[in-house]
């Protein structure tokens, strides 16, 4: 499997963590629907995050990691869930004294 099978695989399961959202809204109606959709800073946001996915399963593959189609799935599609959970957990920072 060469770089760019690799690099779109790695991108389908990035695009497959985004629909789980997706799905969850299929029983809400038009008008009920959530105003970021219409965001262009949420899309600025989701479109890298499936390349990550990508870019993820990419560099797996550098590492001499033998992938196969589904691997690179499984890890594009983790790839922006991981980032999710990291970015919910920030960690707290005590202040710092100054003297």
């Amino acid at each position: 499997m060469g770089a760019i099978d690799i690099l779109l695989y790695g991108m389908g399961g990035g695009l497959a963590a985004e629909l789980v959202g997706f799905w969850k809204l299929r029983h809400t109606s038009r008008s009920e629907l959530p105003e970021y959709l219409r965001s262009w800073f949420y899309w600025g946001v989701t479109l890298p995050m499936i390349g990550l996915g990508g870019g993820l399963a990419w560099l797996y593959s550098t590492s001499d990691v033998s992938l196969n189609p589904i691997l690179a799935v499984n890890i594009g599609a983790s790839a922006p869930l991981i980032i999710g959970v990291f970015a919910g957990q920030t960690p707290t920072i005590p202040p710092g004294r100054v003297d």
